[in-house]
């Protein structure tokens, strides 16, 4: 590592502790945190040739339950994080199969530690597939790529419970999701479960699609992100249980 890259990687870890003991104040060991993730790149990477060396791509990391919802609000500091990782990555030789993500999960109440981190490799070379809508006539319904107990709540107040590989969102009554709201496209957006994660899909919108203020064609959904499509924000929740999910609402306008 050079001497600019240690620079800057010392103003990062400055940077997140700070941030984390700020907005993370049940956690007592930011610093442990940040060791924690570049250790688990380097020690469970996988050499796949001579010359080729797979780094973790996701990482998950396990919190008490009542800290949950604080790091869940605070999911772009750990965003950040994972650009970091990658990064640093990438400049030591690594490869990654997908840009790396991390995301927080409840521990179970067996647990006594403050965070716990697990690592893993997505599969390789595997393409996210484009933004055009998948037709009703190919739609796969692989219930072992659906991630578990996820949904939005959309508009603050009611959930949707995601239990489908594919779901339409958008203005027109065919959608799974319908958004009656004048800036919502007919057909607005499209989730796909990938690898038992949800991929958010702008397919042709007029209005476009934003997560957490930032104007996107596709991501990869983390728990808490905001979406807003039109004027109505949806946030995606995932291994938190709904008590009275629904599977399909109508958002009027006011």
């Amino acid at each position: 590592m050079n001497n600019n890259l240690e620079q800057f990687e010392r103003r990062l870890r400055l940077l997140f502790e700070e941030n984390l003991i700020r907005l993370i104040p049940g956690m007592h060991a930011p610093r442990k945190l940040f060791d924690d993730l570049l250790a688990a790149m380097h020690e469970n990477a996988i050499p796949v040739s001579e010359d080729k060396i797979f780094a973790p791509d996701e990482y998950k990391i396990h919190v008490p339950e009542e800290d949950l919802d604080n790091w869940i609000t605070h999911q772009d500091i750990l965003n950040e994080m994972a650009d970091f990782l990658h990064q640093t990555g990438l400049s030591e030789g690594f490869n990654f199969s997908y840009p790396p993500t991390i995301i927080v999960l409840p521990q179970e109440r067996s647990q006594s530690k403050d965070f716990y981190l697990e690592s893993s490799i997505s599969p390789a070379n595997q393409v996210l597939p484009d933004t055009a809508a998948i037709p009703n006539n190919e739609r796969p319904n692989i219930q072992d790529e659906i991630p578990g107990r996820a949904f939005l709540i959309v508009g603050g107040n009611e959930n949707f419970l995601l239990e489908k590989s594919v779901i339409d969102i958008g203005r027109h009554s065919e959608n799974d999701l319908i958004l009656n709201e004048p800036h919502v496209s007919r057909h607005h957006a499209q989730l796909r479960a990938i690898n038992k994660r949800y991929v958010i899909f702008d397919v042709g919108s007029t209005g476009g699609l934003f997560i957490n203020g930032k104007k996107i064609s596709q991501a990869t959904l983390q728990p808490g992100d905001v979406i807003r499509i039109g004027m109505v924000n949806l946030i995606f929740v995932q291994d938190i249980t709904s008590e009275n999910p629904t599977t399909a609402i109508t958002i009027e306008e006011d």
